[in-house]
């Protein structure tokens, strides 16, 4: 839950997102990663939106995330993105969601596993959004390609979705193969074929509602 003082918030956006593990993505049922720790690239294009009195329509920013262990496990990297199209009080909105002390679920859990907040950075951010074929790209920093799912005998398309009725992240987002890299600092990171999401979610303080 958000702090009693904290400004009421609410954003719907359009979702891509990466991760370091097998298609569907073990942490998404209670399970252990793929390959023992957690590692992600994820991206928010929002359509309609305000914190407190600062209104966010139209504002992208993404989140690059990386964990020694698995999520919950801690000691965490997290750095923010977010695009030059955005105001400074935009960005500051932006900021205050992926602090973790105003709820909203997933903005509240991953920045409690989090040792290090590395400083925002403003960049170019290209997203666009597709149920299965969406990517986005962050100038000087990463990128992510969703595609289908291709059956390895055939070559056929493959869809799916999750459906999770008490997701944080979101409640109900396409299984996709994904592409991608991201680069801060000491992280070097390139995948290919691994687990990506696709969805449009709603957040409020008080987490993911739809």
């Amino acid at each position: 839950m958000s702090e009693s003082n904290s400004p009421q918030w609410r954003m719907e956006a359009e979702y891509i997102q990466s991760c370091n593990c097998d298609y569907g993505c073990p942490c998404n049922f209670n399970a252990l990663p793929t390959n023992e720790n957690c590692e992600a690239l994820v991206a928010y294009k929002i359509k309609q939106g305000n914190f407190g009195n600062t209104v966010i329509d139209g504002v992208t920013f993404a989140w690059g995330l990386w964990w020694p262990k698995a999520i919950h496990m801690g000691n965490g990297i997290g750095e923010l993105y977010v695009d030059t199209r955005a105001t400074p009080e935009q960005v500051k909105a932006i900021e205050e969601i992926t602090s973790g002390k105003h709820g909203g679920g997933v903005f509240m859990v991953f920045p409690s596993t989090l040792t290090e907040t590395r400083p925002t950075v403003i960049t170019d951010i290209e997203f666009e959004y597709d149920a299965y074929d969406a990517w986005f790209t962050i100038e000087g920093a990463g990128r992510v390609k969703s595609q289908h799912i291709k059956n390895p005998i055939t070559n056929e398309s493959w869809e799916g979705e999750v459906l999770m009725p008490g997701g944080i992240v979101f409640k109900r987002g396409t299984v996709t193969s994904v592409d991608w890299e991201w680069n801060s600092d000491d992280i070097s990171l390139l995948h290919e074929h691994k687990n990506g999401h696709v969805s449009v979610a709603t957040y409020t303080n008080e987490g993911c509602i739809a």
